[in-house]
């Protein structure tokens, strides 16, 4: 037997195939890392200069603060009590007891502004300046002891001219007696004291605005450019002075206040310059930063990025020898398996190369696949009979809980019905002798097999629908509308329908019972009884036929048995009164008879069986030994195609009959039979006024009695028996009649509205209204 040869070292082009598809999926790697360095780098440039952005106006905001303290402070001294200042030469011999005070003053406010202030002098005229040491020589001050760069001791003469109430004059460089410069910046105050004119000259230093800022600083080679607000510089310091032209174009750039920071070459580096305007002052305060400086905070991520790719780049390399060797060798060997037990047919094929697996394995999985399809068409036709199991256990009224859940989750998972109403159509097909004796059975069957197929075809296109056979010949259509106004839709598919039949006439004859529309999935069982309902009333004359239940007189399948009836029968049962129960039959039946379906009927005598049923259980037979198994289905069946009634009435009797003959003979109870006088009098007076002792009267025996022996036989109160019989009889008003709720409560014998909406709700969970709109 001949095996396909490997090449060289026992693989071929699949295997490298394979290897480059895992090595390609490093690209993807190498992409997202370059993506995320860019994405993080940018986001970390951005939260830098927020940060910086941030700090400086922290930094702006607290020099304002500075200032407005100096301001504000150095003002007071124009305010104290008894101050004593006037021009030097207009001093008396009692006032210059005083002149020693305001330098005290002034040493007092220069103490407390210490932090923020270099020097703090005040010029009553051209004489002499009061300091915190005292007073000094106006020339001899401003030459020698504090000496302007800018501004000499002449310009603080005519300063004394000044009109302004406060002024920030430009930087300027000071000179002290010690030897030490610094540069400050002159806040001047004007204020008439004594009739003449007095300024008080603090200086703010520079160099405490340059720490501030340097301490706020997010990187400590930040540099930084202040103006006042006439752009005339404050502060720069940018590792060395900033170049005028440097300056001139950062002021230009921010003069508009379109932007918060901008990039920009400073004096030959690139940088970011973020901008802040303060509020009170107008001082502007610029941010320096190079972009060498910002890139420095994500260099640490650009390492960890290549280390990363590094890593993972051999890594990828090692697992794609490693998945490519443990992928390519499960598919040599099912190439080898497949070759194995097909080899002579696959190796006829003219297509397969000795190097081409995948033909190999395409033939085998084109195999696999017809077995699938097999399968899957086998599952379907189980999946297909499960659903229609569960559909028709809901109908016949045999559903439990859990398979109300799986018919919950079959309508909206599998069928896919999305709206909240549904509406049923019974459809009878029925075959005229023609069909058998013209048609050959082998079509005779193609045809049964293919008609629930074609229904489903001709109606699906118009609505949702889903089609079950619940017999031979008589199939169950559901569906799922939007509203009740779409019920026009169904009814023209399934003219539709017959319509399609129609030509078919020699042949076959279709019945079609239409029910009303209803919400909820409850609603479905509800329609299929008016389905039911109209396909009883179908014409047998007429081969094709659409019966809609809302255009018959109301009927429904909701019988009446109520829990009275049920005690009668019992009671009946218990005193072995035959003619009684048949009678009580036959009026339960009749009650009902005018007013319900076929199939509600039918429903109502399975559950009088059932009645039956609990008695046996409560006196200890067992059912089987009353009635047959063939018998016991047919009477405990809610519901069929076309129920036979009249045959399930003649088992109940039979039934109920058989339990009176088996039942073990004991003597006869009075209580029974005074049971039995009480609810007639119940029955016949419930509309008035009832309580115990009034019932105890009539029947001539104690109410403890009556209350003691009423409660041991039918295992309740008397009073909530006489409550349930009111409510039940409003019910039946509500139902059939228009009447208001107060006219109904007191019909029934309960005068007060408000106990009567109270007892309703307590024993049906409604209110009166809710519960007529429910039923109508």
């Amino acid at each position: 037997m001949k095996r396909l040869k490997s090449p060289i070292f026992g693989l071929n082009h699949l295997f490298f195939r394979i290897l480059l598809y895992f090595l390609s999926l490093l690209l993807p790697v190498i992409i997202i890392s370059v993506a995320f360095y860019i994405n993080v780098n940018s986001r970390i440039k951005t939260e830098n200069i927020e940060k910086i952005h941030m700090n400086l106006q922290s930094s702006a905001n607290t020099m304002d603060i500075y200032m407005r303290t100096v301001q504000e402070t150095s003002m007071n001294i124009f305010y104290e009590q008894n101050l004593h200042l006037l021009p030097y030469g207009e001093y008396g011999q009692l006032d210059r007891v005083y002149m020693s005070e305001i330098p005290q003053r002034l040493l007092r406010i220069r103490n407390n502004l210490s932090a923020i202030i270099d020097n703090l002098f005040l010029i009553a005229d051209g004489v002499k300046v009061y300091t915190g040491s005292g007073l000094d020589d106006f020339r001899d001050y401003f030459d020698r002891l504090y000496n302007f760069k800018e501004y000499n001791y002449e310009y603080w003469q005519d300063k004394l001219q000044t009109e302004k109430s406060i002024e920030f004059l430009e930087r300027s460089e000071v000179k002290t007696n010690n030897g030490s410069r610094k540069n400050v910046i002159p806040l001047v105050l004007m204020e008439i004291v004594n009739g003449n004119k007095v300024i008080l000259v603090t200086t703010i230093s520079v160099g405490m605005i340059h720490e501030m800022l340097q301490n706020n600083a997010v990187t400590g080679s930040s540099s930084f450019l202040v103006t006042d607000h006439l752009n005339n510089v404050v502060l720069s310091k940018h590792n060395r002075e900033l170049s005028t032209d440097a300056m001139q174009f950062i002021t230009d750039y921010f003069a508009l206040g379109s932007s918060e920071y901008g990039e920009m070459d400073i004096d030959g580096v690139r940088s970011t310059v973020i901008s802040v305007k303060s509020e009170s002052y107008g001082w502007n305060y610029y941010a320096i930063v190079s972009e060498a400086e910002l890139r420095k905070q994500t260099d640490y991520i650009f390492t960890w990025i290549l280390i990363v790719c590094f890593v993972l780049f051999i890594a990828g390399i090692i697992f794609s020898f490693i998945f490519t060797f443990n992928l390519y060798n499960p598919i040599k060997r099912i190439r080898d398996i497949l070759l194995s037990k097909n080899e002579e047919s696959i190796l006829a094929d003219r297509y397969l190369t000795k190097y081409n697996e995948f033909e190999v394995i395409g033939k085998g999985i084109h195999q696999l696949l017809e077995f699938n399809h097999k399968f899957r068409s086998e599952l379907e036709t189980v999946s297909i009979h499960y659903k229609d199991q569960i559909l028709l256990k809901f109908l016949h009224g045999n559903a439990s809980l859990k398979d109300r859940n799986e018919l919950h989750r079959i309508l909206h998972e599998k069928l896919l019905f999305s709206h909240a109403n549904y509406l049923c159509c019974n459809i009878k097909f029925g075959f005229k002798p023609a069909f058998y004796s013209e048609i050959q059975d082998t079509d005779r069957l193609v045809i049964l097999e293919k008609i629930k197929n074609i229904i489903w075809a001709t109606l699906q296109p118009r609505v949702d629908a889903y089609v079950l056979e619940e017999e031979q010949q008589f199939y169950i259509c559901i569906f799922n509308v939007k509203s009740e106004d779409c019920s026009s839709q169904v009814t023209a598919a399934l003219e539709r329908l017959l319509d399609t039949f129609s030509y078919d006439s020699k042949y076959c004859f279709i019945h079609i019972g239409k029910g009303r529309t209803y919400s909820d999935i409850p609603g479905i069982k509800s329609s299929y009884a008016d389905a039911m309902y109209a396909l009883e009333a179908a014409d047998q004359n007429n081969d094709f036929q659409l019966i809609d239940a809302g255009e018959l007189p109301t009927v429904s399948m909701n019988y009446s048995y109520s829990f009275m009836d049920e005690n009668i029968i019992i009671n009946c049962l218990k005193s072995r009164n035959f003619e009684s129960l048949k009678n009580k039959v036959d009026e339960i039946l009749d009650k009902n008879g005018a007013a319900v379906t076929h199939l509600g009927i039918s429903s109502l005598v399975s559950e009088m069986y059932n009645t039956g049923c609990r008695f046996l259980a409560e006196i200890g037979i067992d059912v089987q030994n009353v009635i047959k198994e063939e018998e016991h289905i047919i009477l405990s069946t809610k519901s069929e195609s076309l129920p036979n009634v009249n045959e399930k009435k003649r088992l109940l009797n039979q039934f109920f009959y058989q339990i009176i003959e088996q039942m073990p003979n004991k003597p006869a109870d009075k209580s029974n039979t005074l049971i039995s006088m009480i609810i007639k009098y119940i029955e016949e007076n419930y509309h008035q006024d009832l309580y115990l002792e009034k019932i105890a009267e009539e029947m001539g025996v104690s109410a403890k009695y009556i209350s003691r022996v009423f409660h041991e036989k039918t295992e309740i109160n008397l009073t909530n028996y006489i409550s349930r019989h009111r409510i039940y009889k409003a019910k039946e008003l509500l139902i059939e009649t228009d009447l208001t709720i107060n006219t109904i409560s007191q019909q029934v014998g309960i005068y007060s509205r408000t106990t009567f909406i109270r007892l309703f709700k307590k024993y049906e969970g409604i209110t009166p209204l809710d519960y007529r709109k429910l039923k109508r």
